[in-house]
């Protein structure tokens, strides 16, 4: 954050007990293996940050906040708050002290050693609008502080305010600008958000492809890296816990609506509908956006006991016609068949003050969490239709500069009719197994979800740690620090939940020294059973955490 003695917006060190290194890839298509057909042709590559646990030791080095060419990102960012083209251009030839942010890593440190017997959990973080892999190093960073590898993916669907496309030279040869579409979710809109989807869910194929090849020793070309070091650290051979439903699956606004479209088209793979006999048998667009091969190895790793966490989940893009059917799904942790009553849930979702605020958006996001998603939403819409009148005096308006464009935010209108209650052939009419599956005969354990008071939607990603003061003035958002380690907290209770090994969390006042005196993962021995259980409450019934406040799903 920006101190009066050091005005440079600065980000705060991990709060876990390792230090943290950080690499850059950015790797062809054509070397990675894929059964999904292409959704782009301009798209030549996937780029990605890894984070990391490194040794104690590592000092040297930092990387930027801001990628290069910082002017081109300034200008994109400035076009994309709202400024015109030539005002874009001018502004990213203004000195700015944002060029001067780095992110809480250090560049190709080696990766801490484990045991042969011991892996890294793995943890996939795809952002949301706006954002791109550096805009949430502090959530990153902070979960690789803990002793995970942590991928953060920048997707090339135009929701970065710009992605720029690396030759083999390593010269950037091409860019990607920001989509601008309407937050209203018309037919047009939705069907714009679909082929954004498409395009992110192919490279989350892309992206987990790749990791689960490195994992085996397999190599690939990095555009990213310098020329003298085309082999960059750390090497991850044998180093991730990559059994069948121990992949952490993470998202932020889009990319939590991306992480539940991933999951759910990857689970309910053979539960296609059938569009034979349809006006929409030969329509492209209604098409899956994703399906994964039946060999696919995704397959056998998405299962019900798969982690999620879902940050501000962004509703609007999971509500078209075409993916009506994968909507009325539930996520695949409804599946689950616990051991005992007191299993912890595999799944929880944070909301911010500020989305919390949207009745339409809370509601949507109850029900994209239930076992029924599609009759929680009828349920919704009759309420909405006895207390209309209410609903339009307690509706908030987005607080936003004079002048400028919207931030990116979720839609507050109703969708049109076409949307909810369409006469077109529906993908979930066919006689194929598209029907929701039967209750398990043990009780599962549901999504959790949870409010934090005083936040806002940036405050879970870098800005609200950034620019504190514009989201305390126009969002009345408060601690920006502990809203991110509220967030970390609660994605590491999920993991731990499943019995992924993670460091424990000790408040502030315990770990001061943390990095200087604990003992590497490596080195530890595992804590016992009542030990491990006893771990971070965060999630427990009783709340443990005043700004952290459980949400009925009903």
């Amino acid at each position: 954050m920006i101190s009066y003695l050091n005005p440079v917006p600065s980000l705060p060190e991990p709060f876990g007990p390792h230090k943290v290194g950080t690499s850059e890839w950015e790797i062809p298509v054509s070397e990675i293996a894929s059964s999904a057909p292409s959704t782009d042709s301009t798209i030549s590559t996937i780029k990605f940050r890894l984070y990391y646990p490194t040794l104690p030791t590592e000092t040297s080095g930092s990387i930027k906040w801001l990628p290069p060419p910082q002017s081109q990102w300034i200008e994109a960012y400035s076009s994309f708050l709202g400024a015109g083209a030539r005002l874009a251009s001018f502004i990213s030839a203004l000195p700015s002290l944002i060029k001067y942010t780095t992110i809480p890593a250090i560049p190709d440190a080696p990766l801490l050693p484990r045991t042969a017997s011991s892996k890294y959990p793995l943890v996939v973080f795809s952002h949301g609008l706006g954002g791109n892999f550096n805009t949430y190093s502090s959530v990153c960073a902070a979960l690789a502080s803990f002793g995970i590898v942590c991928a953060a993916p920048e997707h090339r669907d135009g929701s970065a305010p710009i992605s720029l496309i690396r030759s083999s030279s390593g010269q950037h040869t091409s860019s990607i600008p920001y989509q601008k579409h309407s937050h209203s979710p018309t037919p047009d809109v939705l069907n714009a958000r679909n082929a954004q989807l498409r395009i992110r869910l192919w490279e989350m194929e892309l992206l987990s492809t790749v990791l689960l090849s490195l994992n085996t020793g397999k190599t690939f070309t990095n555009y990213a890296a310098s020329p003298s070091q085309r082999e960059p650290l750390p090497s991850l051979s044998q180093t991730l816990d990559l059994q069948p439903g121990h992949i952490t699956w993470a998202g932020h606004s889009f990319g939590a609506a991306t992480t539940v479209q991933f999951v759910k088209s990857v689970y309910y793979h053979e539960h296609l509908p059938s569009l034979v006999g349809t006006g929409y048998e030969d329509n492209r667009d209604w098409r899956p956006l994703y399906t994964p091969a039946k060999n696919s190895e995704l397959v056998e790793q998405i299962t019900p006991d798969s982690p999620v966490a879902l940050l501000d989940l962004w509703t609007m893009p999971l509500r078209g016609d075409v993916t009506q059917w994968l909507w009325e799904k539930p996520l695949p942790c409804y599946d689950r068949r616990p051991s005992s009553e007191k299993d912890n849930t595999n799944v929880v979702a944070v909301i911010s003050t500020e989305f919390h605020k949207w009745t339409e958006l809370l509601s949507r996001t109850k029900a994209a969490l239930s076992n029924r998603p599609a009759e929680a939403i009828k349920e919704f819409d009759r309420a909405k239709s006895d207390c209309s009148a209410s609903s339009d005096d307690e509706r908030s308006t987005m607080s936003t500069p004079p002048g400028k464009a919207p931030l990116p935010f979720p839609d507050e209108e109703t969708p049109p009719s076409s949307t909810t209650s369409s006469t077109e052939p529906s993908r979930t009419s066919s006689p194929s197994p598209a029907s929701t599956p039967p209750p398990t005969t043990a009780e599962p354990t549901a999504p959790a979800l949870y409010l934090i008071p005083d936040s806002a939607h940036l405050s879970q990603s870098d800005f609200g740690l950034l620019f504190p003061n514009l989201t305390r003035y126009l969002m009345k958002a408060h601690d920006p620090q502990k809203t991110i380690e509220l967030n970390v907290r609660a994605i590491l209770a999920v993991m731990r939940g499943r019995g992924l090994e993670v460091e424990n969390f000790q408040p502030a006042s315990e770990s001061t020294s943390g990095k200087s005196k604990s003992k590497s993962k490596s080195q530890q021995q595992p804590p016992p059973e009542t030990e491990k259980a006893a771990l971070d409450s965060i999630l427990s019934e009783e709340g443990v955490e005043a700004r952290f406040v459980r949400l009925p799903l009903s």
